[in-house]
């Protein structure tokens, strides 16, 4: 049987870094590879069932579980591929795998995924504090972007920009005068427009903010999940 779940393992976890590749590269996934992780996990399942391996009321409280999350993250503007993920998670590892090293009492995998995902997504606001501190760009902000020159902004990726630029009399367009920066709760996109209208104010700096897909922390909670276990569960056990 470990062969069988390293074969599981082997699948999601190949599935995940494709789609974490494609999401990071071009902000697009197919649908195909939910749809392989998925069926590839009722074939597993299929083979549990018929050796009485696995319970079906397990996968039915994993796959509620996964469908309650992805409804959530779609609640809170996640994109869509997070919540298929956590569903075709869920089919594939309706249970944690025998070379895990500790499982929490509930024993739902995905839902370790999304709290071990959850945990390492607060590792981009303290890269960001401890990149902004090394270069001297102190500011509220410093947890949520860094500073970028004007001038290379075209070529930037993947950013959305912390403020809204505005003339002092309110208005968003215009060649002349002075200008404000207003910050943008989310960042906005910069569009030709935007570039264009920032060259002309004649700010050397602004500030943007990455985006980083959600997918690649779930991606490497998966394999943390499916090794080490939940990361907030075992930090708890290890202090009480």
């Amino acid at each position: 049987m470990s062969g069988l779940e390293l074969l599981r393992f082997c699948v999601g976890g190949a599935s995940l870094l494709y789609a974490s590749y494609a999401d990071v590269k071009t902000r697009e996934i197919s649908d195909v590879v939910w749809a392989l992780m998925a069926t590839c996990g009722v074939a597993f399942l299929a083979f549990d069932f018929s050796y009485g391996i696995l319970q079906p009321s397990q996968v039915l409280k994993s796959v509620l579980v996964a469908a309650a999350l992805a409804f959530l993250l779609l609640l809170l503007n996640f994109g869509g591929a997070d919540a298929k993920a956590l569903l075709a998670i869920s089919v594939l590892f309706p249970s944690f795998p025998a070379f895990t090293a500790s499982v929490p009492p509930l024993g739902v995998f995905v839902l370790s995924v999304l709290t071990n995902a959850l945990v390492l997504s607060l590792s981009t606001p303290l890269s960001l504090f401890f990149y902004n501190a090394f270069k001297g760009n102190f500011s509220p902000l410093m947890f949520l972007g860094y500073k970028v020159r004007v001038s290379e902004l075209q070529a930037k990726k993947h950013i959305k920009l912390m403020h809204e630029l505005r003339s002092c009399n309110g208005r968003s367009e215009g060649t002349a005068g002075k200008y404000e920066l207003r910050y943008v709760w989310g960042g906005i996109e910069p569009s030709d427009e935007i570039l264009k209208l920032l060259k002309q104010s004649g700010l050397l700096e602004v500030w943007v903010t990455p985006q980083m897909p959600f997918l690649v922390y779930l991606t490497i909670g998966f394999f943390i999940a499916a090794t080490y276990g939940d990361i907030v569960f075992n930090l708890l056990r290890s202090i009480y």
